[in-house]
Order: structure tokens, then C-alpha cells, then sequence
């Protein structure tokens, strides 16, 4: 729980140390001039009489004015300081987590679906964030003003004073943590019901004309209202309480102040206090409630951010793929791909058993098998997003694990059954975030066979193709995603289901380019359609009662 939180928060001082630095600067300048304000005023409401009006005492006054200006000032920038300061650590902490997903197994993204990892990203960077946020705006200047507050009273009152307000700091801080203990489960509930009825009511009028179609219209009303009913209940719960909880806050406030003035006016009278010190112990109490009621405050969402936390820690924590340092000049010589005994179980449910086969270029290695017998498993062993349980997997002799996943990635292009296509150019596609070479690009779109198309487009690679590539045809989408794969000038190739979305023609055009690819680069392709076979391709079977291995007649 702690390792995500201080790897965090120590990125986050190395990043931001002199930012930090000058929140905590303007933290101290604000609470000495908020205190120093009150402190001046009350001095010159003992300097004030009829006889001793003059110049001097306006220029005391206007210089209180500017004190009280410049502590309201800081304040301000204290907020929009840490503001800037805390937004910085959600960045730091938003990619970092991103940083591990992408190093996690593929087991991670099977027990956790994309909504869940993102609640936990959103919470976990909302608990970080929250608690640099109340340690910058709350809880450092609150302390701060408490503190120097008690020392003036102390100095210029007596001790009494002091102990009297800190005994009632400390119940104030203790009631408002329980207040909001309390109170926050109406709230809650309030929040939840209504984002429930928002979704509700969402879906419902997606589905409207069907509902009306079996008389469905007056069961959402009736949901409608149940639900609304629901959250209009817990926020008058909510605001109940709050309005008990405030009347228990005034009643503590005028016993401190009956109590306090209790001690005070017989030493007034006794003339050991002046009418400034009055002033100054009123003006320092009033200042003093909001501190004390933001630090109770504060308690209760640190527990609740430490809470929050806990997803994203665990999903921080998750097991991840093992690796190794890349070589800086990896390239593969043959590019053959050796099967050796690979067995692998998801959960202790055996998926794949003892499967061996070696494929090699100058052929398509085809991996046929019903549904269910291994073929997605094993091209994830060889793609090195799943780990064998059992066997190994050899690159040119080499095992799969001992080759950096970078280094892997680097010499390998695969095409996977649904193409991702953004809705962007045709370079942007093909490239998807790699740097551009214009040759290198030209070379993939011809080998994809879809260059002629591509400059017969009056835009010709700058050319948008729509949401998920749906100005294309899926022959012109199946191209470019061959293109994709392709640009790096891969060893291996890598087809899964490539062509099982096309028509027979296309398919038949698409295969016939991918096998004049074969003297080129190891082709390993999963079908389970059997037309897309020809003779001379070497085909892999997965059956039940195990691995057969021969060349298409």
C-alpha cells in the first residue's frame, strides 16, 4: 500500500521540490500576516482617543488595511499555488500507473476489465492528489495559524486563555470529524442514487420506442420516481443532520466565548487588559473556526483517500511480465520458431499440452484446430504475452525468454483477427506513433498490395479514414493493418485469423500477397478456414489427441 504512495510522492519531490518550497514560503507569510493584522489592529484601538487623532494614527490605520490585504493575497495564492502544485502530482501519477499497466501479465488484464482499471487510475490519482491538497491548503496553514495564534494570546493575554482555546480547538476538530462521519453516508447515498437514475434514465430513453412497444412507458416513470424519490430522501437526511450538527456548533462556540469573557472581564476591570486585547482575542477566535473546522474536515477524507487508495495500490503490485535487457543490435538470422513439449493451463485448466513444431520461412506455417484447442494461446506464448508452464519456445536456437520483449517486438509484425484503425490518416495508421520514413513507407504499402489505391485517393496517405476505418472497405482495412505490420521490415510475421472477416475473393487476393512474402520472413498464421490453405503450406493441426505437423498437398 505504501510502496505506490512514497514511489509517487518522492517522484513528486524531485519534480516539484522548488515549487513546494514556495507554497510552504507563502504558507508561513500567510498565516504571520493573517495574525499580524488583528494583532496591529487591536495595538491601535488602544491608541485611539479624541486627543491623540491626527496624521499618524490614519497612516497606522491605512498600514492595517494593507497587512490585512496581503495576508487575504497569500491566502489566495497559497490555493492556487498548491492547486498547480497537486495537478503536477496527478500527472506523476497517472502516467506512472500507465508506465506499470503496461509491464503487467496477461492474467492482470483477465481479472480486471478496462472500467475497473480505469475507477481505480481515476480514484487512486483523486487520493493522492486530495491529500497533497488538504496537507498544502488545510492542514500545514491550519496548523500554522493555530499555532502562532495560541502563542499571541499566550503572550499577550495569559495561559488561561491559551488552554481554554485549545481544549475547545480540539473538541471543535473531534465534533466536526464525527459530524462528517455521520452525515457523509446520506451524502453518499444521495450521489450514487442520483448517478444511478442518470444511467436509468439514459438507457431507458435509448430503449423507448421498444419499452412503449409493451407498455413499458409507465414502469420507467415509476422507476423514474422511485429512484428520484431515493435521492430528494437522502439529501433531506443529509441536510437534516447538518442542521442539527450546526446548532451543537454554535452552542459549543458561544460556551467557549461565555467561558472565555467569563475569565477575561474581571481582569478588564482589574485594568490589566486593555480594550485592544478584547479585540484581538475576538478577532483571533473568529479566524480560528474555520482552521479548526477544515482540519476536522480533513480527517475524514484522509481516511477516505487512504481507502480509495487501496485499488490502485493493488493493481500497482500486480505481477509483471518478466523481462530482460535488450541487445542493442538484435536481428535474427533464419527466423525460425521452434515448438519444444509447450504446455500451458489458465488457472490449472489445461489449455495446451506437450505441442512441438518448428516453423520456417520459404512456406505459410498455417496453425489450424476446432475452437478451443490452443491455437490463440500458443500465439500469445510466442508473442511473449503468455509464459509456457511447461516446454520452451526457440528463436533461431535462442529461447523466447531470454530475448528482451523490446528486442522481440523490434523484429516481429503481427496482424491481429480485429483491426484497430484510428480516425486519422492513412500514415498515422500505418505508422501508429513510430517515426516516419518515407521509404520505409512506401515499400509497406507495396508490399500490402494497396498502394495504387492509396495514390489513386485525391488526398493519397493524408486521406482520413473515418471511425474504426470505416470509409474503407474490410479488404482496404485488412492492407493496411498488413501495412502496419510491415513498416518495420519485420522477420516475422504474425497472422491471427487475418482474412476470417473478408469475403472468399478478397480473401483469396490478400493470401496470395501475404504468401509472396514467405521467402522474405517467417509467416505463422492461425485459420480455420481451410480455402486459405495451398499446397505446399505447412500446416499445423491441434486435435485432441495431439500435434500433427505436414505440408499441404
Amino acid at each position: 500500500m505504501l510502496g505506490p504512495m512514497l514511489y509517487i510522492y518522492r517522484r513528486y519531490w524531485d519534480e516539484a521540490k522548488l515549487l513546494l518550497a514556495g507554497v510552504a514560503f507563502i504558507v508561513l507569510c500567510s498565516a504571520t500576516a493573517g495574525i499580524a493584522a488583528p494583532y496591529v489592529f487591536s495595538r491601535l484601538v488602544d491608541t485611539l482617543r479624541a486627543d491623540s487623532w491626527g496624521e499618524t494614527i490614519i497612516w497606522a490605520f491605512v498600514g492595517y488595511g494593507l497587512l490585512f490585504g496581503l495576508s487575504q493575497a497569500l491566502s489566495n495564492m497559497v490555493n492556487y499555488m498548491a492547486m498547480m502544485s497537486a495537478e503536477n502530482l496527478n500527472f506523476i501519477a497517472g502516467t506512472a500507473f500507465f508506465e506499470r499497466l503496461l509491464k503487467k501479465t496477461i492474467n492482470f488484464f483477465i481479472d480486471y476489465n478496462p472500467a475497473e482499471i480505469q475507477q481505480a487510475k481515476s480514484r487512486g490519482q483523486n487520493a493522492v492528489y486530495t491529500l497533497v491538497q488538504l496537507g498544502l491548503i488545510v492542514l500545514i496553514p491550519g496548523i500554522i495559524q493555530i499555532t502562532l495564534t495560541l502563542l499571541v494570546l499566550g503572550a499577550s493575554i495569559n495561559l488561561e486563555i491559551v488552554v481554554i482555546v485549545f481544549v475547545y480547538g480540539a473538541a471543535f476538530i473531534a465534533f466536526t470529524f464525527f459530524a462528517n462521519r455521520w452525515t457523509r453516508p446520506y451524502l453518499d447515498a444521495a450521489i450514487k442514487a442520483d448517478q444511478a437514475n442518470s444511467k436509468f434514465v439514459g438507457n431507458s430513453i435509448n430503449a423507448m420506442e421498444t419499452l412503449r412497444y409493451f407498455g413499458g412507458d409507465q414502469w420507467v416513470a415509476g422507476r423514474f420516481a422511485e429512484q428520484a424519490r431515493e435521492v430528494r430522501d437522502s439529501w433531506a437526511s443529509f441536510a437534516t443532520r447538518r442542521i442539527f450538527y450546526s446548532l451543537v456548533f454554535g452552542a459549543m462556540l458561544a460556551a467557549q466565548i461565555g467561558i472565555t469573557y467569563f475569565v477575561l472581564l474581571p481582569r478588564y476591570r482589574a485594568g490589566e487588559l486593555t480594550i485592544g486585547d478584547v479585540v484581538l482575542f475576538d478577532s483571533l477566535l473568529l479566524q480560528l473556526n474555520r482552521p479548526f473546522q477544515t482540519i476536522g474536515s480533513s480527517i475524514d477524507d484522509v481516511l477516505r483517500s487512504y481507502s480509495r487508495f487501496i485499488p490502485f495500490a493493488k493493481m500497482w503490485g500486480a505481477p509483471e511480465e518478466p523481462d530482460v535487457a535488450p541487445h542493442p543490435d538484435f536481428r535474427l538470422a533464419a527466423g525460425s520458431i521452434v515448438f519444444e513439449h509447450v504446455g500451458y493451463a489458465y488457472r490449472d485448466k489445461p489449455a495446451v499440452s506437450d505441442v512441438s513444431f518448428t516453423a520456417r520461412r520459404g512456406r505459410l506455417n498455417f496453425l489450424t484446430g476446432e475452437t478451443g484447442s490452443g491455437k490463440t494461446t500458443l500465439f500469445k506464448i510466442a508473442l511473449k504475452s503468455l509464459e509456457p508452464r511447461e516446454g520452451r519456445v526457440l528463436i533461431d536456437g535462442v529461447p523466447l525468454s531470454d530475448i528482451a520483449r523490446a528486442d522481440w517486438y523490434s523484429v516481429i509484425g503481427v496482424v491481429p483477427q480485429e483491426i484497430m484503425l484510428l480516425n486519422d490518416t492513412i500514415t498515422s495508421n500505418i505508422i501508429l506513433g513510430r517515426p516516419l520514413d518515407e521509404a520505409r513507407l512506401r515499400s509497406a504499402v507495396e508490399r500490402a498490395s494497396i498502394a495504387k489505391f492509396i495514390d489513386g485517393l485525391p488526398e493519397k496517405f493524408d486521406t482520413r479514414i473515418g471511425e474504426r476505418g470505416l470509409k474503407l472497405s474490410g479488404g482496404e482495412r485488412q492492407r493496411v493493418a498488413i501495412a502496419r505490420a510491415l513498416y518495420a521490415d519485420p522477420q516475422i510475421l504474425f497472422l491471427d485469423e487475418a482474412s476470417s472477416a473478408l469475403d472468399e475473393r478478397t480473401e483469396a487476393e490478400i493470401m496470395g500477397e501475404i504468401r509472396a512474402l514467405a521467402d522474405e520472413m517467417t509467416i505463422l498464421a492461425i485459420t480455420h478456414r481451410k480455402t486459405v490453405i495451398a499446397p505446399g503450406d505447412v500446416v499445423v493441426e491441434l486435435t485432441p489427441e495431439g500435434v500433427s505437423e505436414r505440408i499441404a498437398a
